[in-house]
């Protein structure tokens, strides 16, 4: 149908003229920081009493007084902080060169307090999504936990990190959050870009290592691999192996795993063990290269592993028979896979996500499973309690526990043991 323009509508190139809310504008602000928020907000208010919600390139303190640039909406305001008026002596100099650009890290100048800033971030987040009276504890990282995995990008002049808010790069020729082979193998990436040693078209880039850190391997966007060797960079095809808690998985380069793959198996497998996690069939959904599986070991008499990837799933076989636990290793959707009803009294579900959560559906059909216990595991604080919610009606709240495995960032994961309700 050839729909006609209202009368009196005015046109441009035949078409009526679109009418757009100008973007608010941007003003100075300038006050002191109350408290800390999920994502690393600094909450501040106006002199009318309007909540403020602060971005900062840096750790914040709560009491520091900041100077930031802010658009007021009609009930809060956004802004980016730009420099400090006030100080906290607890703040020390940062360690990365490029600190205040890069958009990797923004824990930076916190110092040993870090974990305290960030444990402040995830309780404001509990506090208003579960309730004041949740119970739930607090796992900060050690100093050992590097990055085993750092991606940089090359636009074939600049090897570095996206500047926070942009596409323009950082240049970087070293990373401190990074395990040291990493690190050091960043100016050999780049000498060989330069040099054309390795392809030269810009491109997206992972360095990783495996656990130990030791071999490095360089993946490109067409999933090449490359090793470090003593000479330069090699063609490769073997896999990046972690020897956790006792057991060893292969992954392919390039592909999803732990950042810092020692201090996560250290973590989780802790966890575990404290709830005692054990019984008839482990339903290991979302399960990669088959990390749960692995550290919850002869726990259970049969594995079922479901995941996307069809080369993920390949490994956990591999994997858990090197460990000799026997799974059915499925490649599926899981929001698809998972059937009304699933498991008995005796079986644990354990679901690791990816960041955005779990589809609505899929908690729907969680809420009529069989299975006697579940473990979700989330690594966006929001998402997670979003879907805890919504497992609640079905499910009790039995433990839960927030595990810092990304140092020098405001992100962790959140761990929940739930038990199904009569």
């Amino acid at each position: 149908m050839n729909r006609q323009p209202p009368a009196g509508a005015k046109k441009q190139h035949g078409r009526p003229q679109a009418h757009r809310k100008s973007p608010a504008a941007v003003e100075a602000w300038r006050g002191p920081v109350e408290r800390l928020a999920w994502g690393g907000m600094g909450v501040a208010r106006s002199t009318d009493g309007r909540l403020l919600l602060l971005e900062s390139p840096l750790a914040l303190f709560p009491g520091e007084v900041v100077e930031a640039q802010v658009q007021w909406k009609a009930r809060h305001g956004q802004g980016r902080i730009t420099g400090w008026v006030s100080r906290d002596p607890r703040r020390v100099q940062a360690a990365c060169p490029v600190a205040g650009d890069c958009g990797g890290c923004e824990l930076w100048e916190a110092g040993t307090h870090g974990p305290e800033l960030k444990r402040q971030m995830v309780a404001d987040l509990l506090r208003r999504q579960l309730g004041e009276a949740q119970a739930w504890s607090w796992h900060p990282a050690p100093a050992s936990a590097l990055r085993h995995r750092i991606q940089l990008h090359w636009d074939g002049a600049t090897l570095g990190y996206f500047k926070r808010h942009s596409h323009a790069l950082v240049p970087v020729w070293a990373c401190p959050a990074a395990a040291q082979p990493l690190s050091a193998a960043i100016p050999r990436l780049r000498e060989a870009l330069e040099g054309r040693a390795l392809p030269a078209r810009p491109s997206r880039w992972e360095l990783a290592t495996g656990t130990p850190a030791d071999m490095v391997y360089a993946s490109d966007e067409r999933g090449r691999t490359w090793t470090l060797e003593p000479d330069g960079w090699c063609r490769g095809d073997q896999p990046i192996r972690h020897r956790l808690e006792g057991v060893t998985l292969d992954q392919d380069p390039g592909a999803f795993f732990q950042v810092s793959p020692a201090w996560a198996g250290e973590a989780f497998g802790g966890l575990l063990r404290q709830w005692d996690l054990r019984g008839d069939t482990l339903y290991d959904l979302y399960g990669g290269v088959g990390f749960f599986s692995a550290l919850l070991g002869d726990r259970f008499q049969h594995r079922i592993l479901v995941e996307s990837g069809e080369a993920a799933v390949a490994w956990a076989q591999r994997n858990l028979a090197a460990a000799s636990l026997p799974a059915e290793c499925l490649v599926a959707d899981v929001a698809a896979w998972v059937p009304e009803g699933l498991g008995a009294p005796g079986d644990v579900v354990l679901l690791d996500p990816p960041r955005a959560g779990l589809e609505g559906t899929l908690c729907d059909r969680l809420l009529t499973a069989g299975a006697g216990t579940m473990v979700l595991v989330g690594c966006d604080g929001a998402a997670f309690c979003r879907d805890l919610q919504r497992l609640l009606p079905g499910w009790q709240l039995e433990h839960l526990a927030v595990l810092d495995l990304f140092p020098l960032t405001s992100h962790v994961e959140c761990v929940a043991l739930l038990r199904r309700r009569p």
